[in-house]
């Protein structure tokens, strides 16, 4: 899955939103159950797969919420949007800083 990452700026130093959004990228990319010492890091891209448009994108979306809110508490998902393309789910998430509205 490659994942857009729309990252609101408001509320970052410069150095804090690149790094955020460098943990983003790389939280994104992960398979679940690839990292040795954290099982869990990552999406669980192998649950997904083989559903219905419609129900993968329930699956995936409360997967990268659940995985955003663990792993990286700096933000909040906002809005998840999906491109369907050659029987592919491209999602494109929307985060802003954790406590804005």
């Amino acid at each position: 899955m490659e994942a857009g990452i729309d990252l609101d700026r408001e509320g970052f130093s410069p150095e804090e939103y690149e790094n955020v959004r460098r943990c983003l990228a790389t939280l994104l990319s992960i398979r679940a159950g690839s990292q040795p010492l954290d099982r869990e890091l990552g999406i669980d891209f192998d649950g997904i797969v083989g559903f219905p448009a419609d129900v993968a994108e329930n699956m995936l979306s409360m997967e990268i919420i659940e995985k955003v809110g663990r792993y990286e508490p700096r933000v909040e998902v906002d809005s998840i949007e999906f491109d369907r393309m050659d029987g592919m789910l491209r999602p494109r998430i929307h985060f802003i800083r954790a406590g804005e509205e």
